[in-house]
């Protein structure tokens, strides 16, 4: 019995490690940061087509079977702006973009999908079905703004439930006005608990902390645990538009913020950014691997592009370093992008 149980031990580990045994049935998610496609950008897009910004990453866009991203500008033409500093709105003819970039999973709870209102927000939400892409955290009330959505991949289906933490506080919905998910306590949880026994794998998206913060606050930590002890398998976070640390807390991943992605902006002051790869299976175990990107777009201009060398390592480095205080001081990347086996499997706290 001891001899059995040895061996599974290590063809479980072989799988964890791998995915081998697991081919058919692995799903591979790629998971982006912020992308909004206003401004400078769109000349681009005109001139080289939609495809433009994913020159450079397309070998590990192309052949994922979801991929993730918050959207952070809305798709419309009509509406008003919010009196605030920044407003994006982009015209529906560039969703065409997302879908040259194999995005089919987006979050809309965010701090700017309501910059144009309500109209807008409703040009968004049927572009993006038009386009197949699925999408969650925001909608015409807050029933709509909480509810699942689900993209099935062979036999597994997986799920995102999306949240805003950020202002302004004008742009959560209630049960009669539009707008995005604030995770209030009444249901938040009980969501998660109720979608987590949905489906096979739930993804928890939430746009908060500070902007150009490497730190997440302790809001940020206390919610993530509460998301990941009430069910989700994954938690991914936005706003910062910086890279945050990424904890493994009962052996789900937290990604405090994943940075920009494909960012229609000059700032100076957000140069590297992160592509998650996950290969998820039917027991909901998966494994990371991270892909370090430029996003400087002084020097990219809007196509990202993968880190090599020794800014590659610099970069994994540094996320090590500002995951370890997350992590009881534990490093849980390692100098090549992989998560640290080891410590995603350690028993439950």
């Amino acid at each position: 019995m001891h001899h059995i149980s040895k061996t599974w031990y290590f063809i479980a580990l072989t799988v964890f490690l791998t995915g081998q045994l697991y081919a058919g049935d692995v799903v591979r998610l790629i998971a982006g940061g912020d992308v909004m496609l206003a401004n400078w950008i769109q000349e681009h897009l005109e001139t080289e087509g939609p495809a433009y910004p994913f020159q450079h990453i397309a070998r590990i866009l192309n052949d994922a079977d979801v991929v993730f991203a918050n959207l952070e500008a809305a798709f419309g033409t009509g509406g008003q702006p919010f009196p605030k500093q920044y407003n994006f709105r982009v015209h529906p003819r560039f969703a065409a973009t997302l879908q040259a970039g194999h995005i089919n999973l987006v979050s809309i709870a965010n701090n700017h999908i309501m910059d144009f209102g309500p109209e807008v927000l409703q040009e968004t939400l049927a572009t993006l079905t038009q386009h197949n892409i699925r999408f969650a955290g925001a909608g015409t009330t807050l029933a709509d703004a909480r509810r699942l959505t689900t993209i099935t991949v062979d036999s597994m289906t997986i799920g995102l439930l999306a949240y805003n933490l950020t202002f302004p506080q004008e742009f959560w919905a209630t049960d009669t006005s539009a707008g995005t998910c604030f995770p209030y306590e009444e249901f938040v949880f009980s969501d998660i608990r109720h979608a987590s026994q949905a489906v096979d794998f739930l993804i928890v998206s939430c746009h908060w902390g500070e902007e150009l913060q490497d730190t997440p606050k302790p809001y940020q930590i206390r919610f993530a645990h509460q998301v990941i002890r009430k069910g989700a398998d994954l938690v991914l976070g936005h706003h910062p538009h910086v890279v945050q640390g990424i904890e493994v807390y009962r052996g789900k991943v937290i990604a405090y913020s994943l940075g920009n992605f494909v960012f229609s902006s000059y700032s100076k002051t957000v140069k590297n950014s992160m592509l998650l790869e996950f290969h998820i299976r039917p027991d909901r175990q998966y494994s990371l691997t991270i892909h370090p990107i430029n996003v400087y777009n002084v020097d990219v201009e809007f196509q990202p592009r993968l880190l090599e060398g020794e800014e590659r390592t610099a970069f994994l480095n540094y996320l090590a370093t500002i995951s370890r205080e997350l992590n009881n001081g534990e490093v849980v990347i390692s100098n090549d992008g992989k998560l640290n086996v080891l410590t995603q499997n350690k028993p439950l706290d």
